[in-house]
C-alpha cells in the first residue's frame, strides 16, 4: 500500500513539473493563478483538468496562457459563458470543454484559433447561433457541438473546413436549410445533423462527400427528394433519414451503395412520404410511408436497357459497343438533361423515336453502326444545340425531313451508308456552321438546290464532303459540280426539279409520319391545273373526311390531316385509307393512327 501511494505521488509530481504548476505558493511574475494554482505563462503547453467536479466560471485569465497547445476542461461543473479571451490561445490544437454546464453563445473570438484540430463543446447549455467565424478554423478535423441549445442556421462558412472529418451538430435547435457549401467538406467521414429543425431539401452537393461513412439526418423537417447524387457516396455504411417530410421516388442509383439495406441499425427512412415503386434493394425495409400525394409527384427515373437513369443527373449515355439489342425506347426523351448520347456499334433496330426531339440540350448524338430503319423523325429539328450527328451505317429510309435545317449549330452531319431517298431539302443551306457533310452511299435523287452553296464547306476536300453513289441529277450547284463523284443518272429524265420545271405526272406519296399521332402530312404531285379531291376513309369504306375538294394549280403539294372527321371531332385509332382523284388519276394508300 505504501509503495502504491509513493508511486502516485511521483506521478503527480511529474505532471506538475510538465505543466509548470507551482503548488501551494503565491504566483510569481510570469505566472497565472487559476483555481488556486499557479501556471507558468511560458512553459504551460498542456492543461488537463477533467472529471474533477470543478465549478464556477472559466476565468478570463485563461487567455494569458498563450503557449497552450491543449486545453481540456471536460466533465466538470463549469457554468457561465466561454470567455472571449479564449481567442488569445492562438497556438491551441485541442479545445475540449464538453460535458459542463456552460451557457451563453459561442464567442466569435474562437475564430482566431486557426491551428485548432479538435473542438468539443458538446453536452452544455450553449445558446445562440454558430458563429460564422468558425469557418476560419481551417485546420479543424473534429467539430462536436451536439446536445446544446444552439439555434439559427448552419453557417455557409462551414464549407471552409476542408480538413474536417467529424461534424456533430445533432440534438440542437438548428433551423434553415443544409447549406450547399457542406459539399466542400470532402474529407468528411461522419455527418450528424439529426434532432434539429432543419428544413428545405437535401442539397445535391452532398454527393461530393465521397469519404462519408455515416450520414444521420433523421428527426428534422427536411422536404423534397433525395438527390440522385447520393449514389456517389460509395463508402456510406450508415444512412438514417427517418422522421422527415421527404417525398418522391427514391433514387434507383442508391442500390449501388454498399449498405446493409435490410438492417435498420444501418439504414432507416421510415416516417417520410416516399412513393412506390421502391428500389429493388429495399422493398422489405421501407418502413411506414405517407403515399397520399404520390399521384401528383412526377416520375424522376426511367429504365433503359435494364438500367435505371435519373433525370436530374443523367447528362450522358455512354453505351457504345456494349451489345445492345431491341429498339431505342421512347423513354429516352425523358432524360432532358442529356448532352451526349453514345449508342453506336450495337444491334439496335426499329425507328429512331420521335421523343428524341425532347433532348434540347443534346450536343452529340452517335447512333451509327446499328440496324436502325425507317425515316429520320422531323422532331430531330428540335435539337438546336446539336453539333455532332452521326447516323451512318444503318438502314434509314425515306426523305430527309426539311426540319434538319433547324439544327443551326450542327458542325458534323454523317448520314452515309443508309437507304435514304428523295431529294436533299433546300433547308440544308441553313446549316452555316457545318464543317463535315457525308451523304454518300444512299439513294438520294432529284436535283440539288443552289441554296446548299450557302454552306461554308470545303467542297473540294473529300474528308469534309462526300455525296458519292446516289441518284442525283444534273445540273449541279456551282459550288459542288466538280465534286459530285459517281451518280446514277439513268432516271434523271423522269426526275424534274421544282426549281427548273414543273412535274410531268401525277403522284401520291406515303403519308409522313406513318404511323402517326396526332398529325400526318399527305404529299402529292399535279402536272397540270385541275379539280382535286382527297378523301379519307375508314376500313369499312365510310367517308371520314373530305380533306381536299378544290381547284388547284400544278405543282408539288402537301396537306396535313389532324385525325378529325368533317365535323372536327377526333377519330379513333386504326387504319385509314386516303385517296386522290384528279382528272383521270386515281390512287389510294394506307396510314395508321395511334392513340
Amino acid at each position: 500500500m505504501i509503495n502504491k501511494i509513493a508511486n502516485n505521488i511521483k506521478c503527480i509530481t511529474l505532471l506538475l513539473l510538465i505543466t509548470g504548476l507551482c503548488w501551494g505558493q503565491d504566483c510569481d511574475e510570469g505566472e497565472v493563478e487559476l483555481w488556486d494554482d499557479c501556471y507558468s505563462i511560458e512553459n504551460t503547453t498542456e492543461l488537463e483538468l477533467t472529471g474533477l467536479y470543478i465549478d464556477g466560471e472559466i476565468p478570463s485569465e485563461i487567455g494569458n496562457l498563450i503557449n497552450l497547445v491543449s486545453l481540456n476542461l471536460a466533465a466538470n461543473r463549469f457554468s457561465g459563458s466561454i470567455p472571449p479571451e479564449i481567442g488569445n490561445l492562438t497556438n491551441l490544437n485541442y479545445l475540449y470543454l464538453q460535458n459542463n454546464e456552460l451557457t451563453g453563445s459561442i464567442p466569435p473570438e474562437i475564430g482566431t484559433l486557426s491551428n485548432l484540430i479538435g473542438l468539443k463543446l458538446y453536452g452544455n447549455q450553449l445558446t445562440g447561433e454558430i458563429p460564422p467565424e468558425i469557418g476560419n478554423l481551417t485546420s479543424l478535423a473534429y467539430l462536436s457541438l451536439f446536445y446544446n441549445e444552439l439555434s439559427g442556421s448552419i453557417p455557409p462558412e462551414i464549407g471552409n473546413l476542408a480538413d474536417l472529418e467529424h461534424l456533430y451538430l445533432y440534438g440542437n435547435d438548428l433551423s434553415g436549410v443544409i447549406p450547399p457549401e457542406i459539399g466542400e467538406l470532402t474529407s468528411l467521414s461522419y455527418l450528424y445533423l439529426n434532432g434539429n429543425e432543419l428544413s428545405g431539401s437535401i442539397p445535391p452537393e452532398i454527393g461530393n462527400l465521397s469519404n462519408l461513412t455515416n450520414l444521420y439526418l433523421y428527426e428534422n423537417q427536411l422536404t423534397g427528394v433525395i438527390p440522385a447524387e447520393i449514389a456517389n457516396l460509395t463508402h456510406l455504411v450508415n444512412w438514417w433519414f427517418y422522421d422527415n417530410q421527404l417525398t418522391g421516388e427514391l433514387p434507383c442509383t442508391m442500390c449501388e451503395l454498399d449498405v446493409d439495406w435490410n438492417d435498420s441499425s444501418y439504414f432507416n427512412i421510415s416516417g417520410n412520404q416516399f412513393c412506390p415503386p421502391y428500389p429493388d434493394c429495399i422493398p422489405e425495409n421501407i418502413g411506414e410511408q405517407d403515399t397520399t400525394n404520390c399521384e401528383a409527384i412526377p416520375v424522376r427515373q426511367f429504365d433503359l436497357w435494364g438500367q435505371c437513369y435519373m433525370i436530374e443527373n443523367t447528362d450522358s449515355l455512354n453505351l457504345g459497343n456494349t451489345g445492345l439489342t431491341g429498339t431505342i425506347p421512347p423513354d429516352i426523351g425523358n432524360l432532358i438533361n442529356l448532352t451526349h448520347v453514345y449508342l453506336y456499334g450495337n444491334e439496335l433496330t426499329g425507328e429512331i423515336p420521335a421523343e428524341i426531339g425532347n433532348l434540347e440540350n443534346l450536343t452529340h448524338l452517335y447512333l451509327y453502326d446499328n440496324d436502325l430503319t425507317g425515316p429520320l423523325p422531323p422532331e430531330i429539328g428540335n435539337l438546336t444545340s446539336l453539333t455532332h450527328l452521326y447516323l451512318y451505317g444503318n438502314g434509314l429510309t425515306e426523305e430527309l425531313p426539311p426540319e434538319i435545317g433547324d439544327m443551326i449549330n450542327l458542325k458534323h452531319l454523317f448520314l452515309y451508308d443508309n437507304q435514304l431517298t428523295g431529294g436533299i431539302p433546300p433547308e440544308l443551306g441553313n446549316l452555316t456552321h457545318l464543317n463535315y457533310l457525308y451523304l454518300n452511299d444512299n439513294q438520294l435523287n432529284g436535283d440539288l438546290a443552289e441554296s446548299v452553296c450557302d454552306l461554308n464547306l470545303d467542297w473540294s476536300n473529300s474528308l469534309h464532303f462526300n455525296i458519292f453513289n446516289n441518284f442525283l441529277c444534273p445540273p449541279y450547284p456551282s459550288c459542288m459540280e466538280n465534286y459530285m463523284g459517281y451518280q446514277d443518272t439513268s432516271n434523271c429524265s423522269q426526275v424534274l426539279s421544282t426549281e427548273k420545271q414543273g412535274p410531268v405526272s401525277y403522284a401520291l406519296y406515303n403519308a409522313y409520319p406513318n404511323p402517326f399521332n396526332p398529325v400526318t402530312t399527305l404529299h402529292y404531285v399535279l402536272p397540270k391545273d385541275g379539280l382535286v379531291y382527297i378523301t379519307i376513309y375508314d376500313m369499312m369504306g365510310r367517308v371520314v373526311n373530305n380533306l381536299v375538294s378544290s381547284q388547284q394549280r400544278a405543282g408539288y403539294k402537301s396537306i396535313q390531316w389532324n385525325a378529325t372527321n368533317d365535323a372536327g371531332q377526333p377519330v379513333s385509332a386504326g387504319v385509314y385509307l386516303y385517296t386522290i382523284n384528279a382528272g383521270e388519276f386515281r390512287q389510294a394508300k394506307k396510314m395508321v393512327l395511334l392513340k
